[in-house]
């Protein structure tokens, strides 16, 4: 599937882009730094620009609610499987 999206609130778009990517979390005044996985550290996907993603359906299904749970407008649809999109997709599974 294909999925774009895009937040316009800027402070909605930081949660969103954290929960997306991860982020290093700073306690004790930077002492102690831990790093927080995002979604797509979890799943395979493949980045065709800003905002614009392809992923296996069932991929998509836990982005689709992580941007509704943003409130981010987005698009999602069905692509069909080429042999360069699907061996990206499993390179990053392994």
């Amino acid at each position: 599937m294909i999925v774009a999206y895009k937040q316009p609130n800027q402070s909605k778009s930081v949660q969103l882009s954290r929960s997306l990517h991860g982020y290093t979390d700073k306690s004790n005044y930077g002492e102690y730094s831990y790093e927080r996985k995002g979604l797509l550290d979890k799943i395979p996907y493949q980045k065709l620009m800003n905002g614009v993603f392809i992923l296996k359906k069932k991929d998509a299904e836990q982005l689709i609610k992580l941007l509704e749970k943003y409130e981010a407008e987005y698009y999602a649809g069905t692509i069909e499987k080429t042999s360069e999109t699907g061996e990206i997709l499993t390179s990053q599974e392994e």
